[in-house]
């Protein structure tokens, strides 16, 4: 697959707006780990 600039650009985004949804609405606890970051992914 090979994304445009423009799309690389914009999937970075929505990445980083992914992850700051899921950093408030985890528990800091199962943060603190690999394992425990996949789980609360997953």
């Amino acid at each position: 697959m090979t994304l445009t600039p423009s799309d690389k650009k914009q999937l970075e985004i929505h990445i980083q707006e992914i992850a700051k949804i899921l950093y408030k609405n985890t528990e800091s606890s199962e943060i603190e780990t690999l394992e425990g970051i996949e789980h609360s992914v997953r």
